[in-house]
């Protein structure tokens, strides 16, 4: 019998606890004819008027980033091209120029009293040929750069020499100052 009461008694069912939440109202799908929020439409408007405006205004004044890009396969300096550099020696000044793959007989010099004025053209041309194409590409870029003394020289004594694309000019001053030294107490 012991064996029987033991198999008669009942377990303890398990209960389970349902919380009970609120139900939200499903929302209402949008309207595909519903217009959207109107910050929205305003920021687009803006976006659209402010690219319209850039580009309008990158037409009429064209930005160095364009131009940039026109000229990105000419191999020179980018900003005044040819770089300058201007030495006093005292009795002369050296105007030293970089102009690097110019040939002696594409530059021009003319030197007055006051200035020296330098023009030239610098070419470019590349061929490349394949199996299965051929390519070829030049271009040419001139230049023109005047250059203000800052006193007067005699022009018809000026030397000019140009080697591996550097100009070298001696301008002989007409009245050289005197430099003194002044000591200092």
């Amino acid at each position: 019998m012991s064996t029987e009461k033991s198999s008669n008694k009942k377990q303890p069912t398990r209960v389970e606890k349902r919380e009970i939440v609120p139900s939200r109202p499903k929302p209402k799908p949008r309207s595909h004819i519903a217009s959207p929020e109107m910050p929205v439409i305003w920021r687009d408007f803006d976006r659209v008027f402010e690219r319209f405006r850039s580009d309008f205004e990158e037409l009429l004044w064209p930005s160095e980033r364009l131009i940039d890009r026109a000229y990105s396969m000419l191999p020179i300096m980018k900003g005044e091209w040819p770089s300058v550099d201007l030495e006093d020696r005292g009795k002369e000044f050296v105007l030293t120029a970089e102009m690097p793959g110019l040939k002696r007989e594409n530059v021009e010099i003319e030197v007055d009293d006051q200035s020296v004025d330098m023009k030239g053209m610098a070419t470019w041309k590349q061929d490349e040929k394949t199996d299965k194409y051929v390519r070829k590409e030049r271009a040419t870029q001139s230049f023109h750069r005047r250059i203000d003394l800052p006193e007067e020289i005699l022009a018809d004594n000026v030397m000019a020499n140009m080697t591996d694309g550097i100009l070298e000019l001696v301008l002989p001053k007409k009245h050289p100052k005197e430099k003194r030294k002044v000591k200092i107490k």
